[in-house]
């Protein structure tokens, strides 16, 4: 399958990424779509894309010089373990707008072993790691 990944927020397909995260994924059931909207403006995104359809979304909050926390990646159904979601992190890490960042995190309950593959590893310090409020 050919793959074009870009990081073009304007050939985005917001209505599958909110489809996507309000009903299928377990990170944001219920996320409104102005929501959604305003969290792409906000973020640095990146997507592949087949025959022109989006396939596979990954959001990343960052200040674009220390640290970059990866958010909102998915892969459309159907499509996961067919190497689109290691081709998506790759471009997203080797993106050249994240070229200064020098730390990657990322929070997941269901993905550990890719993450793995990909350099990833557990915090050692997880007491370090504080939050306050919820979606």
């Amino acid at each position: 399958m050919e793959i074009e990944i870009s990081s073009d927020k304007t050939k985005l397909d917001v209505e599958l990424i909110h489809r996507f995260l309000s009903q299928e994924s377990y990170w944001a059931k219920g996320r409104s779509l102005e929501t959604v909207v305003n969290t792409i403006q906000n973020s640095f995104c990146i997507a592949a894309y087949s025959k022109g359809r989006q396939v596979a979304f990954a959001r990343v909050v960052t200040d674009y010089c220390t640290h970059a926390y990866i958010m909102d990646f998915f892969t459309s159904d159907g499509l996961r373990n067919t190497g689109i979601g290691s081709s998506l992190l790759t471009a997203l890490l080797d993106a050249p707008e994240l070229s200064a960042v020098n730390k990657f995190t990322l929070s997941t309950d269901s993905a550990s072993q890719f993450y793995r593959r990909a350099g990833f590893k557990p915090v050692a310090k997880s007491i370090l790691a504080w939050e306050r409020g919820g979606l």
